[in-house]
């Protein structure tokens, strides 16, 4: 059976916007970390829902859009990256919004701290001293490469859960208004 790739897109659009949504919730502890850095440790717990909305939609999609056993690898990855670049999107509008308008020292503060942390962990002086030499990253290259991480990320986990999203099968939840 072809894939149907309006489906393909129209579904990775619609899971995006989840998964986006609970980036976004994620990011906002990341906010919240710069000043009670507890929040931190919430932003880390919550990373493990990342996979399991991922598995979740690759079931789903499996189950009740391909409306098959099995889909291929590839065909998986594609949905996967998809989905991932899509709620990507969302999730950079409110990265952008930060960096730039509500929290402008934000990248510099943090990238402060990261050089702090390098040189506390007793690193080469010769890459400390090049790190420091490195401006700070601009709003637009920050979101691009949180942009191309995601998709990373989206892609290494998707050779994970492509083969374990097609052992599983979820029951038709489809209701009648009656029921």
């Amino acid at each position: 059976m072809p894939e149907n790739k309006s489906q393909l897109v129209n579904y990775a659009m619609n899971g995006g916007l989840v998964v986006g949504v609970f980036w976004v919730i994620k990011y906002f502890f990341v906010i919240a970390a710069t000043s009670y850095p507890f929040f931190g440790y919430i932003n880390t717990l919550l990373s493990i829902g990342t996979p399991l909305l991922l598995f979740f939609f690759l079931v789903r999609y499996k189950n009740f859009v391909v409306e098959q056993d099995k889909i291929s690898m590839w065909h998986g990855i594609r949905f996967s990256m998809m989905l991932f670049f899509f709620a990507s999107l969302l999730e950079a509008i409110v990265v952008i919004v930060h960096i730039i308008w509500l929290d402008p020292v934000y990248l510099s503060r943090t990238y402060e701290h990261t050089l702090e942390m390098i040189e506390n962990m007793s690193a080469d002086q010769n890459l400390i001293s090049k790190l420091k030499q490195q401006p700070v990253p601009t709003p637009f290259s920050y979101t691009l490469g949180m942009i191309i991480g995601n998709l990373l990320i989206g892609f290494l986990l998707s050779l994970f859960l492509v083969p374990l999203a097609n052992r599983f099968t979820f029951k038709n939840d489809n209701r009648q208004s009656g029921e």
